[in-house]
């Protein structure tokens, strides 16, 4: 057999010499990325409207109220103190001597005419001031509320997870004057903004409105029921001077006051005396 020409046996020695060697071919780039974060930022990059998730309420209120300077600081404390009469004892306290006002300044005590137009007298003047209360309130409410858009969106998010709120328009007649009456037009609002997410006045105009229409019929149907019992027991001999007592105590509001702090006074013991009686069961066990 003939020898291989000495070139071409090179040619394969060198061949099989790089197959075996390591490949000398240069490494791709490979970018690296980060491991993500944790903990999501504690705001969103969007206006830093909207907590994150994992934000706390402490944080979420230092959020809100660092970025409420000057004026608009003013207007967050100016709605928490309308808050504080309006959802605390101040209408209610205002509204019985208005009302008395009213009805005592056409009421003679005699002749049925002026009962008559003494019921319509208390009955307007308790719903035009209930009504009038209840607009501010739920003018400033609602205006007010976007001032603190991280706590606003943090108790939407609870109450919407939980499914204890419902949009305006899904709520029946029923609910909705019970909510107005019992809570007040802008809380009824507030179910609103709270079931939507979206916080504003304007979008939410006709709602008000209808909501306040709810709260003077709740409030004008109970000082109709009220002031008809009184001007029939200013009618009566053996009840006259009683009636006469009720009205001229109606009228003063410090009357109104010694009540709901009774009222308030009274919840209070009883629920400390609850306690009490609780760890007691609980340390005799």
């Amino acid at each position: 057999m003939d020898a291989e020409p000495s070139n071409v046996a090179g040619d394969r020695r060198r061949s099989i010499e790089q197959e075996a060697a390591p490949s000398r071919r240069p490494t791709p780039d490979i970018t690296v990325f980060p491991d993500p974060p944790d903990v999501l930022p504690d705001r969103a990059d969007t206006g830093a409207d909207v907590p994150a998730e994992t934000e706390s309420l402490w944080e979420t209120v230092k959020s809100d109220f660092a970025g409420a300077r000057g004026w608009r600081l003013l207007a967050v404390a100016g709605m928490l103190a309308w808050l504080a009469f309006q959802w605390g004892w101040g209408n209610d306290i205002l509204l019985p001597p208005i009302v008395a006002t009213a009805f005592d300044a056409v009421d003679d005590g005699t002749t049925w005419p002026s009962a008559a137009g003494a019921v319509g007298a208390g009955t307007l003047a308790g719903a035009l001031f209930w009504g009038l209360t209840q607009t501010i309130d739920g003018v400033i409410v609602l205006s007010g509320i976007s001032l603190l858009p991280g706590i606003t969106q943090r108790i939407s998010r609870f109450l919407r997870r939980q499914g204890w709120v419902k949009p305006f328009s899904e709520l029946s007649l029923g609910t909705k004057f019970l909510i107005a009456y019992i809570s007040g037009a802008s809380v009824l609002c507030l179910v609103d903004v709270f079931a939507t997410g979206e916080p504003g006045l304007r979008r939410r105009r006709a709602m008000l409105a209808n909501a306040v229409g709810l709260a003077m019929a709740g409030v004008g149907l109970v000082v109709l029921i009220i002031t008809t019992a009184t001007v029939i027991g200013t009618r009566i001999p053996a009840t006259s001077d009683a009636a006469d007592v009720v009205i001229r105590y109606a009228k003063n509001p410090v009357t109104w006051l010694v009540i709901y702090g009774t009222i308030i006074g009274l919840s209070a013991l009883k629920s400390r005396f609850a306690g009490d009686d609780a760890e007691a069961e609980e340390s005799a066990r």
